[in-house]
């Protein structure tokens, strides 16, 4: 058996203290601000105090009983063997978008891809959806991803999986990537129905979590992965939610992060439409198609376009733009086209190299 310790990286011990039983990220941190991990994780195995008043002494004892039969080593090397990659804040590998949020993850967990610059949208809704929710997920997510956006969500059934289904079906050659969010380790599949799309999403995006492998699904996990699903993205959309639905927490946690919402409206008569409605009433942004969301966020895909007879419209927006940089709120006041249009078309003409974009200012080149 190999017991070497020395040559494990500093996560090793991190991971280690995340796997014992009820530790999540706020107990997590609550130690690492007195102790390193590898110094707590020797008190908890020698019983010596951790000084954490907030923590029962039945719960040091249960985490003490578990450290004590759990080899640091092999622990390390079976995470490894899943290609599971182990990011600690503030690593190179850890996601940007990340890194300066309100409670970012202590370490996080990813199979797939590194997670890609570019536009995220994340889409969020009931399990218990209508054949409708279901269409409205899978053809915002198809829509999305075709633009260019990368597309997050949790990987539970009905929306959620809905909204993964239709990013993975987009085909677009600058195509968004899907991101999944779960609240178990990524070698536990939770729901076991939806095996088939969390190997779809690794192959294709990317899967993240800061529960390490083993780990099964707890109800606790979940209100705390809304908050990454919300932090990851520049909007969060609601398709489908009951009135005291699981997706409104992730509503908190964009809102916390001054995130946009958008909510797609639903019939009075449906109780999987009574959150979603609730919130358009309280001035969530009405979400009627993709492009509601790319106009909320301000992006749209490079388009092909001949640079030799830019006509019709996009002769118009460089007719507006003139030969002086415009902002795209100018632009907006001089174009007899909704923001979305617009947006289209100077993307389009950045594509050909008749614009450019510099922070706020869009310019004419030729």
């Amino acid at each position: 058996m190999n017991t070497r310790t020395d040559d494990l990286p500093y996560e090793a011990w991190i991971v280690a203290l995340l796997s014992l039983p009820g530790m999540g990220p706020a107990r997590l941190s609550q130690i690492l601000e007195h102790h390193d991990a590898a110094a707590a994780w020797e008190r908890l195995r020698s019983g010596k105090p951790l000084g954490i008043d907030t923590v029962t002494a039945d719960r040091i004892a249960k985490w003490r009983s578990a450290a004590s039969a759990l080899s640091i080593p092999e622990h390390w090397a079976a995470i490894d063997a899943l290609g599971v990659t182990v990011s600690e804040l503030g690593s190179s590998s850890y996601p940007e978008r990340l890194e300066n949020d309100i409670e970012p993850p202590q370490l996080l967990f990813s199979l797939g891809e590194r997670l890609k610059q570019g536009p995220t949208v994340g889409i969020v809704g009931t399990r218990q959806c209508s054949s409708y929710g279901k269409r409205c997920a899978f053809e915002i997510g198809a829509a999305l991803a075709n633009a260019g956006v990368h597309v997050v969500s949790g990987l539970a059934l009905g929306i959620d999986a809905q909204a993964h289904h239709g990013a993975l079906s987009a085909t677009s050659e600058h195509r968004g990537r899907p991101i999944g969010v779960v609240g178990s380790g990524l070698d536990i599949i939770y729901p076991r129905s939806n095996a088939k799309l969390w190997a779809q999403v690794a192959a294709e995006g990317t899967l993240l979590s800061e529960t390490p492998p083993g780990i099964g699904p707890e109800k606790w996990r979940f209100p705390a992965r809304n908050r990454i699903i919300a932090a990851l993205s520049d909007a969060v959309i609601v398709v489908e939610s009951h009135e005291k639905g699981g997706s409104l927490l992730t509503v908190d946690e964009a809102q916390l992060r001054d995130v946009p919402v958008g909510a797609v409206p639903g019939p009075i008569t449906s109780n999987s439409a009574t959150g979603t409605n609730q919130l358009l009433a309280d001035g969530a942004l009405p979400i009627l198609g993709a492009d509601d969301v790319l106009a909320m966020i301000g992006h749209v895909p490079p388009a092909p376009l001949d640079p030799t007879d830019p006509s019709g419209v996009s002769s118009a927006v460089l007719d507006a733009i003139g030969w002086t940089a415009q902002t795209f709120d100018q632009l907006c006041t001089r174009v007899p086209l909704s923001p979305s249009e617009i947006a289209i078309e100077i993307e389009q003409l950045v594509a050909v190299g008749l614009c450019s974009r510099s922070g706020p200012w869009i310019e004419r080149l030729r």
